[in-house]
């Protein structure tokens, strides 16, 4: 892209656990011309698996490729001389599992863009990775674009599970599943049903099934768009909410008791100011879609119609199955 600035150099991540397919993921991806376009390609590779850079197909893609093995040397300083050195026009990012995302954006040169971050697991060892390292596990899906679960054997994923788990963290993440056949699916088809009538007119959103609902409007807002909505919870603001809306909120546990956050749409309304913080209330409305800072993009918004005050619910707090 001519238009691009000098400065930014664009950035593919692609991160999972030791084995999970990451090296033959970027091999093959080098290897379409439709991405390298001839263009050249730093691979920094912060750890090495049984899969080797095979010198033909870097050579090929105008491809080059260098190690670090310890966290302490991906800063800025050490990858702004790798990337002096091979002038690049775009680096591959093999991202070590065992490293957090959340600090890895302080840690990388401020000229990265980073483009798409691809995470990689082992379906045949997700559980013991999340009865094991919950915790970092979490932090990557709250952050990734897109996770792959590979390793998958047919009729024995359960993609509703890890839909509520994976999505209650990170509603906007992509989800694809490769199979042991080599088939590959993206997403999901017509096995997400949820548990609420998305043919009433209006839908109605029982308190049990906020999470869900919060979960699939996100994800999927198009379904949604100009459908008649009625929903109860709690009115949020923060300091990212405009004048004239509020977000109907509910606390909920994203993967353990110690991470509780409120979740929830924006609601637009004229009379948005006479509804306090904490109030509990009945919203029914059309869903929009609208470019909302809150959303760091389009998102969608519950366009009321009425507004009124109602119980609140008999549980605190609400899941995500």
């Amino acid at each position: 892209n001519d238009r691009r600035s000098k400065m930014e150099l664009p950035v593919y991540m692609i991160t999972g656990f030791l084995e999970s397919g990451k090296t033959s993921f970027i091999l093959d991806t080098i290897s379409d011309k439709q991405f390298s376009k001839g263009q050249r390609t730093l691979i920094i590779a912060c750890e090495e698996g049984e899969v080797e850079y095979a010198p033909d197909i870097l050579k090929a893609a105008k491809a080059e490729v260098e190690f670090i093995e310890d966290e302490e040397e991906f800063n800025p300083e050490h990858l702004s001389e790798l990337v002096k050195k091979h002038r690049p026009t775009q680096i591959m990012l093999e991202y070590n599992g065992m490293w957090s995302l959340r600090t890895m954006a302080q840690k990388a040169p401020k000229d990265w863009i980073f483009y798409q971050i691809f995470m990689f697991v082992d379906h045949s060892k997700y559980q013991v990775y999340m009865n094991n390292m919950r915790q970092l596990l979490s932090d990557n899906f709250s952050i990734a674009d897109i996770v792959v679960f590979n390793r998958c054997e047919k009729n024995k994923v359960d993609k509703k599970t890890l839909r509520r788990s994976i999505k209650a963290l990170n509603p906007k993440i992509d989800m694809m599943f490769e199979y042991t056949d080599g088939s590959i699916e993206q997403g999901f088809h017509g096995d997400d049903e949820m548990p609420y009538d998305l043919n009433a007119d209006p839908i109605e959103i029982i308190h049990d099934d906020f999470g869900l609902w919060y979960i699939d409007v996100m994800s999927n807002t198009e379904r949604y768009l100009n459908r008649n909505v009625r929903v109860r919870g709690m009115v949020f603001r923060a300091s990212n909410v405009p004048k004239g809306y509020f977000v109907i909120s509910r606390r909920a546990m994203t993967c353990c008791a110690n991470d509780i956050q409120v979740v929830g749409i924006l609601v637009k309304a004229p009379n948005a100011a006479d509804f306090k913080d904490g109030a509990w209330v009945e919203v029914t409305g059309r869903i929009i879609a609208e470019k909302q800072s809150a959303y760091k993009g389009e998102g969608p918004v519950l366009n009321a119609a009425e507004i009124k005050e109602t119980e609140a619910a008999p549980s605190e707090l609400v899941y995500f199955s």
